[in-house]
């Protein structure tokens, strides 16, 4: 069995599941990771204009930027290829940050078979992905 953590809540700490915790804390520590990165290319793309990097320094910053772009391209592209529920599923979890209980309100559906749906539609995108 594993430890349960603490979560504050609208001023109070709540017990819960490590589970429950990591699920809780994920989005925070995604963008405490985005910050960083951000952080380190401000760091690099002002180095870069000061002359402070080697040409190698600067291909590699280049080419990190490239693959990123052709990455978001081809999800872009992926998520064009899903029918229209799926990708309101998709934009209001990634893009609008909702949970699904959040999404399953608004839809007026089971929260339950909003969870089977979103991860059918993530294998659906994998699929495509893989192409």
């Amino acid at each position: 069995m594993s430890k349960g953590r603490y979560i504050w809540l609208d001023g109070e700490e709540i017990y819960v599941s490590e589970e429950v915790y990591r699920a809780y804390y994920r989005p925070v520590w995604r963008e405490a990771k985005q910050d960083e990165v951000r952080g380190d290319r401000e760091c690099s793309l002002n180095a870069l204009e000061d002359g402070g990097f080697e040409a190698a320094s600067e291909e590699a910053l280049v080419d990190e930027i490239v693959a990123e772009k052709l990455l978001l391209d081809e999800l872009y592209a992926a998520l064009e290829e899903l029918t229209g529920d799926e990708r309101d599923l998709i934009e209001a979890v990634y893009f609008k940050e909702q949970t699904a209980r959040e999404y399953a309100r608004e839809t007026e559906t089971n929260h339950t078979k909003i969870n089977r749906h979103h991860k059918s539609v993530i294998e659906k995108l994998r699929g495509i992905l893989k192409k």
